[in-house]
């Protein structure tokens, strides 16, 4: 009797202490990307005041002048599956002198209207070619030679 009470009480405080009433909310990027965009003005705010805002840049792309930040939140679900509900992505363009030009933000729903090519783009890297055959036979021979002076020592 002592050992089911044991048991019993056991597997409840592991069930009780597995269990969390709190709502697991992963977020990577900026938190409250929407909020802090909308702090940025046009043709007044400069990289350094947006350095301040949102903190240090994660994407830079300096041939079209633009700054991109992320706002990622998951959480989970009851079975263990990740769940991605905030998918924010804000695109910052400057001039020359380095003001804010304009700003594209676009939402979880925006991402899911954009449509993507059907068509598989060939990579010239893994095309078989005779030269690739002729590469990796060459290869093969040299590992196999050398495994067989190997043993012999």
């Amino acid at each position: 009797m002592f050992i089911y009470k044991f048991l019993f009480i056991f597997i409840l405080t592991l069930i009780t202490t597995s269990c969390t009433l709190n709502k697991i909310d992963n977020v990577h990027g900026v938190s409250n990307l929407k909020n802090k965009t909308l702090l940025i003005k046009k043709n007044e705010t400069n990289k350094n005041d947006i350095i301040k805002i949102l903190g240090p840049i994660p994407v830079i792309d300096k041939i079209e002048n633009r700054w991109a930040y992320f706002e990622v939140r998951e959480t989970k679900t009851k079975y263990g599956k990740r769940n991605i509900y905030v998918n924010d992505y804000a695109e910052i363009y400057f001039n020359e002198k380095g003001i804010v030009k304009s700003v594209d933000f676009f939402t979880l729903e925006d991402m899911k209207k954009i449509k993507f090519a059907k068509e598989k783009t060939r990579s010239l890297g893994v095309k078989d070619t005779f030269s690739k055959n002729l590469l990796s036979s060459t290869r093969k021979r040299m590992e196999n030679a050398r495994k067989k002076f190997q043993t012999k020592d």
